[in-house]
């Protein structure tokens, strides 16, 4: 596998630019992707698509494709997890990382950073800046975090370049 993938990669296509109906394309090329172990996202992705209490195309799909797509923590991930929480907790304010640590995006770069994947996201990397307390406030965005344990991101118009996926 050469990419793990956000919450965000999923939902925002579902809802926004690549519904089911009109860019069939896309989630066929990510099932393909997956196939061929070039494409995952950790369980919490999968738990957040399934939390977010709608019976749509995309529960159903994620349903569909949970083993093929979904991956558990592994103990590497689980020694990464700790070593970003650990990072975001010094760096950034006490509410924010509560905030972070509650989903799946530490899990993101967990994951990536112990099996060498890069991430795709459709958050931006954050002009950040720290606060009176030397802490950075705000949302913390997964490219700075990316950034900070040197992982390579990507958003999901780069992965699809990449991997040549065309929407047919």
């Amino acid at each position: 596998m050469q990419y793990c993938l956000d919450t965000n990669v999923y939902v925002e296509a579902h809802r926004r630019y690549y519904a089911f109906d009109i860019a069939p394309g896309f989630w066929e090329g990510l099932i393909r992707l997956a196939e061929e172990q070039i494409i995952c996202s950790p369980s919490l992705v999968y738990k957040e698509i399934m939390d977010a209490d709608y019976d749509d195309d995309l529960t159903k799909w994620a349903k569909a494709n949970r083993d093929l797509l979904f991956e558990e923590a592994d103990e590497p991930t689980q020694d990464a997890y700790t070593e970003v929480a650990d990072l975001v907790e010094r760096l950034y304010e006490p509410q924010h990382v509560q905030k972070f640590l509650s989903g799946a995006d530490p899990w993101v770069v967990a994951y990536a950073k112990s099996h060498r994947l890069t991430v795709v996201t459709m958050e931006s990397l954050k002009n950040e800046q720290k606060n009176r307390n030397g802490k950075i406030d705000g949302k913390i965005h997964i490219p700075n975090v990316c950034k900070l344990v040197s992982i390579e991101y990507r958003d999901t118009f780069a992965l699809l370049r990449e991997q040549k996926i065309v929407l047919r």
